[in-house]
């Protein structure tokens, strides 16, 4: 949904702060953030986040089931020059202070001399902006570059501070090419509307590409060369390390990170003995330089910047990457999980928990779990994709007046309330249980199932989280409670009694919660549709664990569910954007989190 980042009646979580603000990226500039379609990343991160912890946004729900690949065709005669890296570092560094814009024989001079061949120099020579944006856009389309697209190139530490002479090289090469063609892009001789209809229909690679100038001239500079024992040294500055810092210490304070008088001790920087901050790994160095690629990744560099600077946690968790989506950790007294692992959505609801940069946290200890562990969780997926149809049509399946007709009587509707007078307090989160643990020697972090065990009316009942399913964090609405068309199927259930349902879902009758792993049987699921006939809706109200089990039941039968606030929405919008996201379970909670 398009609520302003600002605004109270939105559905997704603002960004902390403007270091974690640049997990987002928008092709045509900051003014179209709230445009969800115009960002370089897809899905759209800064309409990831729901407003609860654990939970999405509707728009994200729905543009994970999309695609914005597009290719282009090369032409051959546009190639690079050879050049050396201080050649490179020196055209780098006088880039920093724009374009020769005033000197069109120059610009052309210093991009076709020294960069790329002019196939065309003896004809008619490349001067005006948009050939040599054409020009700039084929070499960089070459395959021999870094696509800086794919998740495990996105580490730029790894090229710009390696010790391998040729890779790093190789970056700064492709870097200042880049450079040449985002300042061209932007510049006074390239028209705003010009710059607006070639943006969005880049190629992918080209508009990381971008991505990567953006990020370094904004946080990177060079400083001038200077000769030592025969050699040429080249330095930076990094000029938001400051901002880094006090971003990565927010962080770990939010999250009530275990030892954080450690982590201090190393941001002071004043232990002789203590690498720099930039310079204890290449995540760090990816974190303090802040030349950080928008899209998931960042969730990853910030959470294993943190780790790098406490000493304490050692090597235990170097296997946390982006390779690994459903995992976490165990950290002395506290487990922390990622937002797209099923344990993290869960224990979102639970009480103290909270989310920043995608990092679900402080939840509970586990026994089961070493002391410092990386965990990583068995969660096949339960989420449907959704037909280009099923989204085009979500305002009209989820119109509040129901299908278009010539009278709309008023027996039609029914005003829905649910009820808060009668509300269980019989369910409370014991422990987290930690199953078939993958026992093989090797180093690796070892696969578990998963259960979140709950003391029900005075028994424990384990509830196994067995698939990897979402929650949507439902759209806020004004003067409510609404009415709802009665053509929107809907049953309502106290929390308490899923204890005692085992017909619901895409899996239904496959298992119990005391069953076998239900991923042994066969996915009876319909592929060609999603749509709804019946939402069921849990009312949650009360404690927060009441949300937990409401949730670990979902992932148990591999439902995906809107959750609800009824401080914020009311249980007929909350019904009708389930049908709009093709989703069958609606979880109601009042807001019992201490943090509302």
């Amino acid at each position: 949904m398009l609520g302003s980042e600002y605004d109270k009646d939105t559905d997704r979580a603002t960004f902390h702060c403007k270091a974690i603000e640049d997990m987002s990226l928008s092709l045509t500039g900051a003014g179209a953030t709230r445009l969800p379609w115009l960002s370089l990343e897809q899905p759209n991160m800064a309409f990831c986040f729901g407003k609860e912890p654990g939970t999405v946004t509707l728009n994200f729900w729905a543009g994970n089931s999309g695609s914005s690949a597009r290719t282009v065709d090369i032409d051959t005669r546009v190639k690079p020059r050879k050049i050396d890296l201080l050649g490179i570092l020196e055209r780098l560094r006088y880039l920093e202070g724009g374009l020769e814009e005033d000197h069109p024989d120059r610009l052309y001079h210093n991009l076709y001399e020294y960069l790329i061949h002019d196939p065309d120099k003896d004809i008619s020579p490349q001067y005006a902006m948009e050939k040599q944006i054409a020009d700039l856009i084929t070499v960089l389309s070459r395959s021999d570059w870094t696509d800086c697209s794919l998740p495990e190139n996105q580490l730029l530490a790894n090229f710009f501070s390696s010790k391998d002479l040729s890779v790093k090289t190789a970056f700064f090469h492709q870097l200042v090419l880049s450079v040449e063609l985002y300042l061209r892009i932007h510049s006074r001789d390239h028209s705003e509307r010009a710059k607006q209809k070639l943006l969005p229909h880049l190629p992918s690679k080209i508009a990381w590409d971008l991505a990567v100038a953006q990020r370094w001239l904004e946080n990177m500079s060079l400083n001038k060369p200077k000769t030592e024992r025969k050699r040429t040294v080249v330095t930076f500055t990094l000029q938001s390390k400051t901002r880094q810092i006090e971003a990565l210490r927010d962080f770990a304070r939010i999250l009530k990170w275990p030892n954080m008088a450690e982590v201090e001790y190393i941001f002071d920087e004043k232990d002789s003995k203590e690498d720099y901050l930039e310079d204890r790994s290449p995540v760090s160095m990816s974190w303090f330089t802040g030349v950080i690629l928008p899209g998931p990744s960042m969730h990853w560099i910030i959470m294993n910047a943190l780790i790098s600077c406490d000493r304490n946690t050692g090597d235990h968790l170097r296997h946390l990457n982006y390779k690994y989506p459903n995992s976490g950790f165990q950290y002395r007294g506290n487990t922390y999980w990622s937002w797209q692992c099923i344990l993290g959505k869960v224990l979102g609801a639970a009480k103290g928990v909270t989310q920043i940069a995608g990092w679900v946290g402080p939840c509970c200890f586990s026994s089961d779990l070493k002391r410092i562990e990386v965990v990583h969780i068995k969660q096949p997926s339960s989420i449907p994709r959704l037909s280009p149809k099923e989204v085009s049509t979500m305002a009209q399946r989820s119109d509040p007046l129901g299908r278009p007709d010539t009278y709309y009587p008023v027996a039609d509707y029914e005003l829905l309330t649910p009820d808060t007078e009668d509300i269980s307090d019989s369910i409370r989160v014991e422990k987290l249980r930690f199953l078939d643990k993958d026992r093989k020697d090797d180093p690796e972090p070892h696969l578990y199932s998963v259960a979140v065990q709950f003391a029900v009316q005075n028994h424990s009942h384990p509830v196994r989280l067995s698939y990897d399913v979402s929650f949507i964090a439902a759209y806020p609405c004004h003067s409510g409670p609404h009415v709802l068309f009665y053509d929107f199927a809907y049953r309502a259930v106290k929390v308490d009694d899923l204890v005692d349902m085992r017909n619901w879902g895409p899996h239904r009758m496959e298992c119990s919660t005391r069953g076998k792993d239900p991923t042994e049987h066969e996915d009876r699921r319909t592929k060609d549709s999603n749509e709804v006939e019946e939402v069921l809706v849990i009312e949650a109200l009360g404690v927060e664990d009441n949300e937990v089990f409401a949730r670990a039941w979902c992932s148990h039968w591999g439902v995906s569910a809107v959750t609800a606030c009824l401080k914020k929405t009311c249980m007929a919008c909350a019904i009708r954007e389930a049908y709009a996201a093709c989703v069958t379970v609606v979880i109601l909670t009042d807001g019992g989190r201490s943090d509302d």
